[in-house]
């Protein structure tokens, strides 16, 4: 085979892109394309970039009135949410409950009365993250994970704290970037975070990492604490001193999952 006059390599790599993501295979030479730099508007880039995102949040609010309502379809709320890691919220809950019940993490003696009513529960902390059935937030020490359908308001609160708002896996190393572009499905099914953040998932899916931790369930009918031992599509187990428990997840208020380093 010749050699190339240019690089005296072959076959030749003076088109070859540096970045292989470690593999020994080149890719095809670049097609050479015309460039246009005159401008595409007389505004600013700052200005420009400013009304185009405009746009776009107009069109996605387009879009969402639009479409027939789905209570399945909750990806769009998702990705909201997502873009939202970081931020300090107040979340307010709506759950049916026993007047007094709620009390009983902080007085185990509180009397117990059978009078059911709508609470609206507020809950502080920053998101964390969000899945295709709940939304995660961390407070000191704990993860609260609520579940959308009892999810009644969310509000951002004054926070002086920076966040970064770098897109994801801009700061990925060579190995990783390798892995997601040849190995995208066997390397992205090992990591549940990876498979919230590119197709979603549930909470019961997000809750099996936590088995074996100690956590309080606020369900329709009280605060339930102990040790989580299983899970599945419908049922939350835990362990305690009055034995096994199990809770129906669709009974379930929030989560919390307590005493995390």
């Amino acid at each position: 085979m010749e050699r190339c006059i240019n690089c005296q390599s072959s076959p030749c790599r003076c088109h070859q892109p540096k970045d292989l993501f470690g593999s020994p295979f080149y890719c095809q030479r670049r097609i050479r394309t015309k460039k246009f730099t005159s401008p595409n508007s007389p505004l600013d880039q700052e200005e420009l970039d400013f009304f185009q995102s405009c746009i776009e949040a107009a069109n996605d609010l387009l879009r969402s009135l639009g479409s027939r309502s789905d209570e399945e379809n909750t990806r769009q709320l998702q990705l909201h949410f997502l873009e939202m890691r970081g931020e300090i919220v107040s979340a307010n809950i709506l759950c049916e409950c026993g007047r007094f019940r709620f009390d009983a993490e902080e007085s185990p003696d509180t009397p117990d009365i059978d009078n059911t009513i709508t609470e609206t529960l507020c809950l502080d902390g920053k998101i964390a993250t969000a899945g295709r059935d709940f939304l995660q937030i961390n407070q000191n020490g704990s993860a609260v994970f609520i579940l959308y359908k009892n999810l009644l308001s969310i509000k951002m609160k004054e926070c002086i704290e920076e966040f970064d708002l770098e897109p994801e896996f801009i700061d990925a190393d060579k190995n990783l970037r390798r892995k997601l572009a040849f190995n995208f499905g066997e390397f992205v099914a090992k990591n549940p975070n990876f498979i919230n953040l590119f197709f979603g998932i549930p909470l019961f899916f997000m809750l099996k990492q936590f088995c074996g931790k100690e956590i309080c369930i606020f369900t329709t009918k009280g605060m339930v604490k102990g040790t989580l031992s299983g899970i599945d599509m419908e049922h939350v187990k835990l362990l305690n001193n009055s034995g096994e428990i199990n809770i129906d997840i669709d009974e379930i208020c929030y989560l919390k999952v307590i005493n995390l380093k």
